[in-house]
């Protein structure tokens, strides 16, 4: 039986490097050991040798208590014997696969391995009795959140936070891991409600703990992290994998394709679902995400479901389910309700910068590293640059003691077995490392960074800086996780055959989206009751009871408001003569029989009535609005019926001679009757010329 060593960290305090790089030695000996055993001694092994138990669960702790991470090596290993455990049979009850240490597990590997760790769970949940106590912690788990708020006390302690972010935290990674395993999701139905209800309760403690105590901001907004992240679980497990999609795992803000058909009655669920939690999260008011906003706000912002939901649509449906749709836009208003003025977990991040400054650091590190491989290169060229790193690494960057190793071949046995023909791993970001290698001359520089990191860790990123037309499109790659290459063309686009063109819909497709959004707009407004009290054309009982149905018939149905000024004009013509003053703006004007009696009459209020004299003074029409209503009232006088003489005019001319006037006739009578069209011809005749002989 293999003997394990208890864990110590190398950073704690009194232990000798010296001391621990042999007790590392005989660690990773033990576990090469172990994970090259035949199947049956290496299940014996997990399950009698408690000193493997003891020291995965000693290593994982300071894994997980700890701002340091442990020895990625040893992570390592014990990541591969969980990845071995599931691939052989377990019907004996193991210690490694307790529901402690499967918590654990969950914990320290599901955030960066995490699609590795849901096939691990979904193979050891296959077992029964693992099942079982995974069942029974998680539903233990559920119970305390659910009663999570009653237990806790405004303004909470730091300790208090801490711990109830360590359960949620635990709750969140078993409900990703076992997001495939059916009998674990179908055993929680009911987890969004929970979820729900606590995030409403908790988020008024929380909110009055950050305002006593400022430095309680990032556990608060650790735990709404938290249970947001659990709740996207459940969505991913109840809504998005029935439809063939999960949430991408680099980047949670994507979905990724399953392999699973697609089950496309799940929409009507998550329909529902969704809409009924918009209805109940009291969104009345613009919030702020991570503060005192709802969990479908927090889980909009966090996660982007509007462009998931958008995404599922285009590449399921092509667009074209008009559920899917609805739900975008609904989600999209969820998302504009946020003030975006900061939210808790913004103090975190000046220790992102911080880590930041440790990357270049490293930088400047591999920089001298590669110093002394080519050093060690030179003396020994038959051997790979990857060798010689691991070399250097085992020996703290001693080129000197390196070389003598190679030259006495006594080199450490965790480098004894590596290809001596390894290459060595490229930097991460090779544009990032060579801009910083422009920069790092000397160590003395690289040591500045980690101070100047910590002391302007406000200064803002180039890509957050910058302002162009571009930004937040659907080409944008700096801010979104993938582009559609369909959309790309090269050259100039292949427009098909003249059937493709007229079997193109989406100049149908798009006014179809537009139709919609206008219905959606209809109701953006806020309505104004102001006036409702002098508004003739009332709302049906039905529509202010709820009634959807007689909701929409009064949208639909265009009413007719007739004006009471317009109605009652002759009225108030008439009493506007007799008495001008019964429409003062007085008291005296007010409380007069006259107006009293004329507000009965024409069913105007004071404000009305006032206001039409108003206007009645200013209007242009004035005088023909009363002559038309004059005519009627019997004060004009009374048209004469005696008929009109025609004016004789006095100056008459005498009469002409009668030779006279033959002789004026005879002068001017080409300009009358028909003599003007003989004239005419005889002017043609002359000049025309005699007629042939």
């Amino acid at each position: 039986m293999l003997d394990f060593i208890p864990y110590i960290a190398e950073s704690a305090r009194g232990i000798d490097k010296t001391a621990w790089k042999i007790t590392f030695d005989a660690w990773t000996s033990n576990l090469i050991t172990l994970l090259n055993m035949e199947d049956n001694l290496f299940i014996n092994e997990t399950i009698s040798n408690e000193s493997l138990s003891l020291f995965v669960e000693q290593i994982w702790n300071d894994q997980m208590d700890n701002t340091t991470t442990a020895n990625p090596a040893l992570i390592r290993y014990v990541f591969l014997i969980y990845s071995r455990l599931a691939k052989v049979q377990n019907s004996k009850a193991n210690p490694l696969l307790s529901a402690d240490k499967l918590c654990s597990f969950a914990v320290v590997y599901g955030e960066h391995n995490t699609d590795e760790v849901r096939r691990i769970m979904t193979q050891l949940v296959q077992e029964d009795y693992i099942q079982v106590e995974l069942l029974s912690v998680i539903a233990m788990l559920v119970d305390i959140v659910h009663a999570m708020p009653n237990l806790l006390i405004a303004p909470a302690t730091i300790e208090i936070l801490d711990r109830a972010y360590v359960l949620v935290r635990v709750l969140d990674a078993l409900i990703s891991a076992t997001v495939f395993a059916e009998a674990i999701q179908s055993s929680f139905d009911t987890l969004d409600i929970v979820l729900i209800d606590c995030y409403r309760d908790i988020v008024p403690i929380l909110k009055r703990t950050v305002d006593f105590n400022s430095d309680a901001a990032p556990y608060a907004f650790l735990i709404k992290k938290s249970l947001v992240s659990a709740f996207n679980s459940y969505a991913d497990g109840h809504f998005f994998k029935p439809l063939g999609y999960i949430s991408s795992t680099p980047t949670h803000t994507n979905v990724e394709k399953l392999s699973d058909p697609a089950d496309i009655s799940t929409i009507g669920l998550m329909s529902s679902k969704i809409l009924e939690y918009i209805e109940s999260s009291g969104l009345e008011s613009s919030k702020n995400a991570f503060v005192d906003g709802p969990l479908i706000m927090d889980w909009e912002i966090e996660y982007r479901i509007a462009e998931k939901l958008d995404w599922i649509n285009k590449n399921l449906f092509g667009g074209d389910d008009d559920r899917i749709e609805f739900l975008k836009l609904s989600m999209e208003q969820v998302r504009d309700s946020n003030m975006e003025t900061g939210s808790w977990g913004d103090t975190i991040k000046p220790q992102e910068l911080y880590s930041q400054s440790l990357q270049e650091q490293n930088i400047f590190q591999n920089v001298e590293r590669t110093s002394k491989i080519s050093q060690i290169h030179d003396l020994f060229p038959g051997l790979g640059d990857g060798f010689i790193e691991a070399c250097l690494e085992a020996n703290d960057d001693n080129a000197e003691t390196v070389i003598m190793q190679l030259l006495e071949d006594s080199l450490p046995s965790v480098v004894k077995g590596l290809n001596r023909k390894m290459e060595r791993k490229t930097l991460p970001d090779a544009v990032a490392t060579v801009a910083q290698l422009n920069r790092l001359e000397s160590e003395a520089e690289a040591v500045y960074l980690e101070t100047d990191a910590r002391e302007n860790y406000k200064k803002e990123d180039v890509l957050k800086s910058r302002r162009n037309i571009y930004d937040n499109d659907e080409f944008d790659i700096f801010n979104r996780g993938n582009v559609d290459s369909s959309k790309v063309y090269v050259g100039k686009k292949d427009k098909g055959n003249a059937d493709s063109l007229l079997d193109d819909k989406t100049f149908i497709q798009n006014e179809k989206k537009n139709v919609l959004q206008r219905v959606v707009d209809m109701y953006d407004d806020d309505y104004d009751d102001t006036y409702d009290d002098i508004n003739d054309a009332g709302i049906p009982s039905s529509v202010e009871n709820g009634d959807a149905s007689a909701a929409l018939d009064v949208v639909r149905k265009k009413q007719e408001i007739v004006d009471p000024g317009i109605e009652n004009e002759s009225l108030l013509v008439h009493c506007f003569l007799d008495n001008p003053e019964i429409f003062d703006r007085s008291s005296a004007g007010r409380k007069s029989t006259k107006r009293a009696e004329l507000r009965k009459r024409t069913g105007m209020t004071d404000e009305q009535l006032e206001g039409w004299a108003i206007m009645f003074k200013r209007n242009p029409r004035k005088d023909r609005i009363l002559d038309k209503y004059m005519l009627f009232d019997g004060n004009q006088n009374l048209v004469s019926q005696e008929d009109k003489q025609p004016l004789e005019k006095d100056n008459k001319r005498p009469p002409m001679l009668e030779a006279k006037g033959r002789a004026y006739k005879d002068r001017n009578k080409a300009r009358y009757g028909n003599h003007n069209r003989k004239t005419q011809r005889d002017k043609k005749i002359a000049k025309a010329g005699p007629p042939p002989s």
